[in-house]
């Protein structure tokens, strides 16, 4: 009999996942401007796949009841485990196998493409000779915090009539950390990663911050920010982060939200049009971080 070809699964694409799943996400980021980063979530019944190799880095985080896991991987080595709330599993590229659950299993997948690791961190390791190794449910708290975060910004996004902006800034940032955590923790290749102690040169962080503020109403990208000062976006993010004490997605919400308080008190636009005009893309959006950074909701800002 002839040995069944193993499957090139392309999880940003529902009719590659359908090849080895029954069913398509319940949620996906397909329709939103998010770069080096796709997330899914699924409810899935009881079921046995056929071989596969992923075309991305796969993270998968068991959100529902127990259920119990068999992975059985190109090598001949098999995994029986019973999956918990919260438990991991690190699927590396190209590396083929096949899964059983015997359950209705729940659980969000993270796909992170493999030129997002040149991006982040191509400086600090051989990206060409980068193997991730599988990790078959394992706890990682950081990785379940970022994938809740991502979860919850996706469920954001889509409640939306529209993709949120801020979303691409946010998905980015959490990439590069997932990535570099990644190289970190369960890679075969020695990481020469190391936490830098310095922070941006003072003409670089003028950079950023002047490009920041000539597109705040737009959707920015940690990718087009680190560009501009000739840096990986890992090691922009911590310098950034450093010479600041925000983050960039946290410093451009900050900056949106001082505009905001200037034309607020201006009174020639309603909340709403101020809203987006500073880049949020809803009312409700813009509200929530209002309050958080001046904490007083835009209306409770204008009646003081």
């Amino acid at each position: 009999m002839p040995q069944a070809k193993t499957l090139a699964i392309d999880f940003t694409q529902e009719e590659s996942v359908l090849q080895i799943y029954p069913q398509v996400p319940l949620l996906s980021s397909k329709d939103l401007s998010w770069q080096g980063i796709h997330l899914s979530y699924y409810r899935q019944p009881p079921h046995e796949t056929l071989e596969y190799a992923p075309k991305q880095y796969l993270i998968s985080i068991h959100l529902g009841q127990p259920v119990t896991l068999q992975q059985h991987w190109q090598e001949g080595n098999s995994t029986k485990e019973i999956q918990m709330y919260g438990d991991v599993s690190i699927y590396p590229t190209a590396r083929s196998l096949k899964e059983t659950w015997d359950a209705d299993s729940e659980f969000l997948e993270i796909y992170l493409m493999p030129t997002l690791f040149s991006q982040a961190a191509g400086e600090f390791v051989d990206v060409d000779r980068l193997e991730i190794l599988p990790q078959p449910s394992i706890r990682d708290p950081l990785i379940q915090q970022l994938g809740l975060s991502l979860k919850a910004e996706l469920e954001s996004a889509v409640s939306e009539s529209s993709g949120r902006v801020g979303n691409r800034l946010f998905a980015e940032s959490a990439s590069t950390m997932l990535a570099v955590h990644l190289i970190r923790q369960y890679s075969s290749q020695e990481s020469i990663i190391q936490d830098d102690p310095n922070k941006l040169p003072k003409y670089k962080l003028q950079v950023a911050i002047e490009y920041i503020q000539a597109h705040l109403s737009e959707d920015i990208s940690l990718e087009a920010l680190a560009q501009e000062v000739g840096m990986s976006m890992y090691h922009f993010s911590r310098l950034f982060k450093r010479s600041l004490g925000y983050s960039p997605y946290q410093y451009v919400l900050k900056c949106r939200v001082e505009q905001a308080k200037i034309l607020l008190l201006q009174r020639q636009l309603n909340i709403a049009d101020v809203a987006f005009t500073v880049g949020f893309s809803s009312q409700s959006h813009f509200t929530q971080h209002f309050k958080r950074f001046v904490g007083a909701t835009p209306k409770q800002f204008l009646n003081q």
